[in-house]
């Protein structure tokens, strides 16, 4: 499976509705995500936001979303620390300005499924929802059957600095 984000094209393909949390410190970048996810040509059960961990925690605990857009940096909070929680019943996008290699290696090891950088067009996180809700689950690098309102992991897509040294 190729850990580059899915063509704009794909994310229109049918899938069962979702929900999506997305958590973010910032109001206008939180909002600006909830209403680019709401606006995407796919099924969608809620979006709804959530400013800090506490907030993101309870939201999750209510509601079981397939998938959390989670921010690195939450008001001084660490938001990764908040991945092992999440994960346990959503799929994790991690969505952030902090892109270097030791966030990403973090991210992926605490059981994050994607990881989008903010500068990133859009098409790469709305591709990156859908993929992570089509995947199967996997247990220890086995197939296994996918339990409905849970999501399924996606290869960490690579860093823009690990492109731009492959393509050099």
């Amino acid at each position: 499976m190729s850990s580059q984000p899915i063509a704009s094209t794909e994310f229109s393909r049918p899938i069962t509705p979702i929900g999506v949390l997305v958590v973010d410190d910032q109001f206008a970048v939180r909002e600006g995500l909830a209403r680019l996810i709401a606006c995407a040509p796919m099924a969608l059960r809620y979006v709804i936001t959530a400013a800090t961990a506490g907030e993101a925690l309870s939201a999750a605990a209510r509601l079981h979303p397939d998938i959390v857009v989670l921010d690195v940096d939450l008001a001084g909070d660490d938001g990764l620390a908040l991945i092992p929680k999440l994960a346990l019943t959503s799929g994790v996008l991690v969505l952030t300005s902090h892109g270097d290699a030791a966030t990403r290696a973090r991210a992926k090891r605490l059981g994050a499924r994607a990881f989008i950088e903010k500068h990133q067009p859009a098409a790469d996180l709305l591709g990156s929802i859908a993929e992570i809700c089509r995947l199967p689950t996997r247990s220890e690098g086995e197939e296994t059957p996918g339990r409905p309102g849970t999501s399924s992991p996606l290869p960490m897509a690579p860093s823009s600095d690990e492109k731009a040294l492959r393509h050099s």
